[in-house]
């Protein structure tokens, strides 16, 4: 059996509130040390990444109880802080040696959170160009 690698990076993107932001990010539970990305903006503005080897498990569901990480409270705090006319989009990818390469974003605007899968994406565009609308393959070993 082999270990899974991965890794996660977001897009730049702006924040409602900077300090409830790093507060946020301060809480998130990780396989490895995330870091945050800050790009100034010619307007003055900052917009925030941030960016991990790993996966993120997400923050504790229970403030008391940092046993249980909850990515979906992550998402969702995430949602409450990105500004209405941007979006945050978690890309990770990763592999288990060749058995398996795969990607998924995860896409949060203040009103939605949609993942979006690589390997589904990539099947469905081959079905299309194929014109096989039910088209099937492999993809890991």
């Amino acid at each position: 059996m082999a270990n899974y690698y991965g890794t996660v990076r977001t897009n730049y993107f702006s924040v409602k509130d900077e300090a409830a932001f790093h507060k946020l990010m301060d809480s998130v539970m990780a396989e490895d040390e995330i870091h945050i990305f800050e790009s100034e903006q010619t307007d003055g503005s900052k917009k925030f990444g941030f960016g991990c080897y790993g996966t993120i498990s997400g923050i504790a569901s229970d403030p008391d109880d940092e046993d249980w990480p909850d990515r979906d409270r992550f998402l969702e705090a995430l949602q409450e802080l990105v500004c209405e006319n941007d979006a945050i989009i978690v890309t990770e990818i990763g592999n288990e040696k060749l058995r398996y390469v795969g990607g998924i974003s995860t896409v949060i605007t203040h009103t939605k959170i949609q993942y979006v899968d690589m390997v589904a994406i990539s099947v469905e565009v081959a079905g299309k160009s194929l014109g096989d609308p039910d088209y099937q393959t492999q993809m890991d070993y």
